[in-house]
């Protein structure tokens, strides 16, 4: 019996392991080094900025610029360079919708969208993308932090409505931004499980609105 009591505690910490940090922009970090060089590209990056717009919808667009050292060259094969944004990992996104990739001049576009980072509860658009899921008891794993990846990560709301609070490295009324290397690792810090609430420009009562918001996303989430 004493002996089960001892080994409960190295079971428990085991099950709380987590996956490295991954970015919210995989394409602007050394994964898409990798990927092209398995594809015989050599590539070398210089700054990039990750942008997610919000609507009011819930729907997310994004929009990634790498600037590119080396390699803009061979990145205008549209399938080649396609290929290559395909394989790189993006820990926000499972599905990303009309994935569209260019070269301009020298640097590296890419465009996707998504229904399912955001939504609306009680007029409240809430984006929730940095939430993690964690491994089921008595297991190990579960998904890794999210870090910017880009050098500048920025995030808007609607038009019409206000960030709350200051989520960010810098905030105002209309967008939070991120500041990180893209060339070290993990670089940059994004609140754990953080939900970034956008409130109508001209609503009352924002904080109890947003409090009233997160509670009911909380007991939706427990009756999933």
């Amino acid at each position: 019996m004493f002996g089960l009591l001892i080994a409960s505690p190295a079971l428990i910490g085991s099950g709380t392991a987590k996956a490295p940090p991954e970015p919210v922009c995989g394409v602007c970090t050394g994964a898409l080094d990798e990927a092209a060089r398995e594809r015989g590209v050599t590539v070398e990056r210089g700054q990039s900025t990750m942008t997610i717009r919000v609507s009011e919808t819930g729907r997310a667009e994004f929009v990634a610029g790498v600037e590119l050292l080396k390699g803009a060259e061979q990145l205008n094969n549209d399938s080649l360079r396609h290929a290559i944004v395909k394989e790189v990992s993006y820990t926000v996104v499972d599905d990303r919708r009309n994935l569209r990739t260019s070269v301009v001049g020298d640097t590296l576009r890419v465009r996707y969208s998504s229904d399912e980072v955001a939504h609306k509860t009680l007029g409240i658009v809430q984006f929730d993308a940095f939430h993690t899921r964690g491994a089921p008891p008595f297991a190990s794993g579960g998904e890794g932090t999210p870090y910017p990846g880009a050098d500048r990560l920025l995030l808007y709301g609607p038009p019409g409505y206000h960030v709350h609070g200051s989520p960010g490295d810098v905030t105002n009324e209309t967008a939070v931004r991120w500041r990180s290397d893209s060339h070290e690792q993990y670089s940059g810090l994004i609140e754990e499980d953080v939900t970034i609430s956008f409130v109508p420009e001209r609503a009352r009562l924002p904080h109890l609105r947003v409090a009233l918001a997160n509670f009911v996303d909380r007991v939706d989430s427990f009756s999933a």
